[in-house]
């Protein structure tokens, strides 16, 4: 009944951290476009609207970077939302602005963008200025990629442009 020592408790096993994210920039250089639109009455049974609006814009082209990839063809397309209007509010907390998916024959992209920058795009598309998309997300994994930011570009200098990248003339 003496002063015996508690017994220690066994010691966690201490857990690796997660490597810090790494981010790559995915440069496409656009070769087309194409914008569809549709306007059909809503169906559904808890219909908000009675109408369903559809259009989206599909812009097609290369990745120049990061090479290695099954394929090297890409289609981004561009979703118009009233969800990201400033008057919608800022109730969500979202995970990214895009995603790119690599299918067999080519790389997927869905994005996004306010109603009000649709506009503005596809005359910037229709007079043939913008010739580079530049998404800036994690490395793919599982085939997916999430992507933080999203910009379309006339030009870009080569101080923008990743070590070994040269843009088509």
């Amino acid at each position: 009944m003496g002063s015996e020592p508690k017994p220690k408790a066994p010691s966690k096993a201490k857990r690796r951290r997660k490597p810090p994210e790494e981010f790559v920039d995915y440069i496409i250089w656009i070769e087309s476009w194409d914008w569809s639109y549709s306007l059909s009455l809503n169906t559904d049974r808890r219909a908000v609207d009675p109408y369903h609006e559809f259009r989206h814009l599909q812009i097609s082209g290369r990745l120049l970077h990061p090479k290695g990839l099954k394929t090297d063809r890409v289609e981004i397309t561009l979703l118009p939302s009233y969800d990201l209007l400033p008057s919608a509010g800022k109730k969500r907390q979202p995970r990214c602005v895009g995603s790119l998916d690599v299918h067999d024959d080519r790389i997927a992209g869905l994005v996004s963008i306010p109603m009000d920058a649709l506009p503005p795009i596809l005359q910037m598309l229709m007079k043939g200025h913008f010739r580079i998309v530049e998404m800036r997300g994690a490395r793919f994994r599982y085939h997916q990629a999430l992507c933080n930011s999203f910009r379309l570009e006339m030009k870009l200098d080569k101080d923008d442009l990743p070590v070994g990248v040269e843009l088509p003339r």
